[in-house]
């Protein structure tokens, strides 16, 4: 009972939202941990997904963001902590994410992680809870292929397509309205822009041309306007 207690606290400062959870965790979690140097909280309470790591995906700012699971879902964190998850879980191994999923859409928040359920969870300091703000690199790329998945923000929008070999396309979240089901799964697509080619992960760009083949592509769509 007074664990559920505890689960039930925890969850209530996340609906408060999640901008009063990180300014919560923050304020406390560096002077509330204990001689062993665990959290103030324990972040098993969460809600936890268990999947294989399928790739890791990089963004066109040649940072690595999310991961997706073999069994479909796509995970995101912030880029700072990439390397430590990465180093700790290769592709083709499972991991346990501990974080929030989008109400209408495949896509998990993730707010600590686990090698499996026996390990101890490590806490993300900074999850990426609000709408990314976009850069991309200079390299001029050109990727096409059959759509493997929408690219999702936290909230479960999508802004773009993760490709079959793992190549990353990125637009407006307007522009991608106006693309509707060209950016759903099995469509082939095919874009131009800038963006960064990462030897073991593929490529990512921000499209500014978009079609159904490379000899067919187009300046993106006008965007559509989200109802206020």
């Amino acid at each position: 009972m007074r664990r559920r207690s505890a689960c039930l606290a925890g969850l209530a400062t996340l609906v408060a939202g999640p901008v009063a959870f990180q300014k919560s965790v923050l304020a406390q979690g560096t002077s509330q941990r204990g001689s062993e140097g665990r959290l103030w909280f324990d972040p098993t309470q969460l809600p936890s997904f268990t999947g294989v790591v399928d790739r890791y995906l990089v963004n066109p700012d040649g940072k690595t963001d999310r991961l997706l699971f073999r069994e479909g879902p796509q995970v995101i964190f912030p880029d700072t902590v990439a390397e430590e998850i990465m180093a700790a879980v290769a592709t083709g191994h499972p991991i346990v994410v501990y974080g929030i999923r989008a109400r209408r859409a495949p896509v998990i928040t993730m707010l600590a992680w686990a090698k499996d359920g026996s390990s101890a969870a490590h806490f993300v300091e900074r999850p990426t809870w609000t709408f990314p703000v976009f850069h991309a690199a200079d390299e001029r790329l050109e990727v096409s292929g059959t759509v493997r998945a929408p690219l999702l923000t936290a909230q479960g929008d999508s802004i773009g397509a993760i490709l079959e070999d793992g190549s990353v396309v990125r637009v407006p979240l307007g522009v991608a309205a106006a693309l509707g089901d060209r950016l759903a799964a099995g469509k082939t697509i095919a874009a131009a822009g800038r963006g960064a080619s990462i030897a073991d992960r593929g490529k990512a760009l921000d499209a500014e041309r978009i079609g159904e083949a490379p000899d067919k592509l187009e300046p993106l769509p006008t965007p559509v306007e989200r109802p206020q």
